[in-house]
């Protein structure tokens, strides 16, 4: 693992970008944790997983803000659209996955290809079961990067879009 906080983002390859963002993740994932702890505790105490949200904007912020300076932008922002996210993890719900996803452009607007962040979390409490990832990919059309990614994970591959998992959730609970 290198510190990233030496060398620039690469701005020509999404894959060299993707190893650069997830040194990012691995130096400063536990860094977060600890320095936030008692802020992430509350949030999660008052809002329960939303708190894993401000956790990600915590550790990507300076992420981002070293694409913003080296000219790159993420469509939809890092860490990614949440609607179509997709998540599974285990049956007591301590150990989550969810993989969110942006589209990376240079600063002439071409596209580069995606970052594929993995977030793993717990639905008990606010707990990091282990670190974030993330992923360069070459596709850029949601459903390109959709099948590439259900080619590396069975899980992704049978786990539904969050806004298609939800509208089942409703109409199950609407049913009752």
């Amino acid at each position: 693992m290198t510190d990233d906080r030496h060398r620039s983002p690469p701005q020509d390859d999404i894959h060299a970008l993707g190893r650069w963002a997830d040194d990012h993740l691995a130096a400063h994932w536990q860094e977060v944790l600890d320095t936030h702890r008692d802020k992430l505790a509350d949030a999660y105490a008052r809002a329960g997983d939303a708190a894993y949200g401000t956790y990600q904007h915590l550790l990507l912020r300076d992420l981002k803000r070293q694409l913003r300076e080296a000219g790159l932008t993420a469509t939809p922002p890092l860490p990614g659209d949440f609607m179509t996210s997709r998540e599974w993890g285990n049956a007591d719900q301590t150990d989550q996955e969810r993989w969110m996803w942006s589209t990376i452009h240079a600063a002439s607007g071409q596209a580069l290809g995606t970052l594929v962040h993995v977030i793993p979390h717990d639905h008990t409490r606010f707990h990091v079961p282990r670190r974030p990832e993330m992923l360069g990919v070459d596709e850029i059309d949601r459903g390109e990067v959709e099948a590439v990614l259900g080619t590396r994970s069975d899980d992704f591959a049978v786990a539904l879009p969050f806004h298609e998992w939800y509208a089942q959730y409703l109409a199950g609970h609407a049913e009752r």
